[in-house]
């Protein structure tokens, strides 16, 4: 006879603690398909042609999209699902709403990357602007359930100030994906099958800048102090700091779109470069209150098990800074010379945010944060330092050969080329090990420390040994009803 204990739980275990798993699999699932995989291919086009400007450009924006809105969005929405119904101690109200925010995604992703390409036909112009509605309905459902649990909860355990960051991240996140509504309904209307630059600009500037990024400092503010065993910053510095990049984020958006009529012709620069130069500012300051970087932090764990979901994260952080320096120096290349940044250097600057910043903190946090894959990457640590070294290979590579080739041309073709294919072999070992982690119980006498744990991963005896990290970064329940 079912009862309410069977009813809710699976092997065990409460169904809210796994609804973050589809999420999960979705984004491996088009990261090693549409998204990073695909991406080496226009590379290694290019590099074969040496030809920047050799791949299609509809398929290289329809790329771009399933990077950002599958895998680092769905990526987002599912450790959000799972951990800020426990920040904030209260379960999701409507949690048979999750599976329809991940299929309306889903199916918006599917759609985009076959109708985009085809545009100029009517049929598929609408569908593009179907996937755009698809989209948007699945992430205001999600947004919604996000902003509903912060309300009803309250986080006993985390500084204040980062429910502003993840609470503006969130609502970045519906804007971009409204917007993208009516960027389809544009290039249906005017039979176009690739963004325009006067629409494409502001247009990540806000998703990449003003909602992943948001998203991911509120996120680290919540949980990388007690990673790393420092003091969380106070509150007001951190509230001055999401001001200044907010603001920041507002004035390059202004400016970005300047070639739709929105601003003085001229004024462009001034909020450009003001914008730039305030956006290094607040990350260079919120690094700082971070403390990542100072001694005593960097050498507190490293008698741990496992020290490189750390490493990843100051490499991460590295690498935001490393752009918005570089967002910076090409603000000040278009106020000085006015003539546009080359689409090459432009592409660099993006590539340092979504695999130097997203994906390595995607990779390194989810060590520290997915249950049954922190035990795994605990007993297996050289599994993640082949990660780190492949991501950081391909993506200096990547950074470094795509902006030279444009200039020098050569042998930096072939190694933007193979720059790809080294991120999709990182990104492979990653997805398989995870993949595999998260079929493993999570919670319990049958987790990761048990039989069942071991037989999976086959360790050898000096290995079996259980090893628990000392801190908790999910304070407050662990299971949810």
């Amino acid at each position: 006879m079912e009862t309410r204990e069977t009813r809710q739980t699976w092997g065990g275990e409460f169904r809210q603690n796994h609804l973050y798993k589809p999420f999960l699999r979705g984004a491996l699932i088009t990261v090693l398909t549409v998204g990073c995989t695909l991406g080496a291919i226009n590379l290694a086009v290019m590099a074969f042609k040496a030809d920047l400007s050799a791949a299609w450009g509809s398929l290289i924006q329809s790329h771009a999209y399933a990077q950002i809105f599958g895998w680092i969005g769905l990526f987002i929405m599912g450790m959000a699902y799972h951990m800020v119904p426990r920040f904030f101690l209260r379960p999701l109200k409507q949690p048979r709403l999750v599976a329809p925010s991940l299929l309306l995604v889903a199916s918006g992703l599917v759609l985009r990357f076959f109708s985009q390409p085809l545009a100029h036909y009517p049929f598929a112009s609408w569908a593009l602007v179907l996937s755009a509605l698809l989209g948007l309905c699945g992430i205001t459902l999600f947004v919604w359930a996000m902003y509903d649990t912060m309300l009803r909860g309250s986080d006993k355990y985390g500084p204040r100030a980062y429910t502003l960051y993840i609470g503006a991240g969130f609502g970045w996140f519906w804007l971009a994906s409204a917007a993208t509504v009516g960027i389809t309904v544009y290039l249906a209307l005017n039979g176009l099958d690739t963004i325009p630059p006067s629409w494409d600009a502001p247009y990540l500037r806000g998703t990449l800048n003003g909602a992943i990024v948001t998203m991911i400092l509120g996120f680290t503010l919540r949980t990388v102090p007690q990673i790393m065993g420092t003091r969380p910053p106070s509150l007001w510095p951190t509230r001055a700091v999401f001001a200044a990049y907010t603001l920041a984020v507002l004035l390059q958006v202004t400016g970005e779109s300047s070639a739709l009529g929105l601003v003085p012709t001229g004024a462009e620069r001034w909020l450009g470069l003001t914008g730039a130069a305030l956006e290094v500012v607040s990350l260079v300051s919120f690094v700082a209150l971070l403390k990542l970087y100072k001694l005593e932090s960097i050498f507190a764990h490293r008698h741990r098990k496992n020290a490189w979901p750390e490493r990843f994260v100051r490499t991460a952080y590295f690498w935001l800074l490393f752009a918005s320096v570089l967002n910076f120096a090409y603000a000040l290349s278009r106020f000085v010379g006015g003539d546009p940044v080359p689409h090459a250097f432009v592409a660099s600057y993006h590539h340092a945010l979504t695999v130097g910043f997203f994906s390595l903190m995607i990779v390194g946090m989810s060590m520290k944060l997915v249950p049954a894959f922190i035990g795994v990457m605990n007993k297996q640590p050289r599994i993640a330092k082949v990660l780190f070294i492949l991501l950081l290979t391909g993506n200096t590579l990547r950074i470094i050969c795509e902006s030279m080739a444009q200039v020098y041309g050569g042998a930096f073709y072939a190694l933007m080329g193979l720059s790809g294919f080294i991120e999709v072999s990182a990104l492979t070992l990653y997805a398989v090990t995870l993949w595999r982690a998260m079929g493993l119980p999570s919670y319990g006498a049958n987790s990761i420390n048990g039989k069942r744990f071991e037989r999976f991963v086959h360790l050898r005896p000096a290995q079996a040994a259980p090893v628990q990290d000392a801190d908790s970064v999910l304070s407050g329940p662990t299971q949810l009803p």
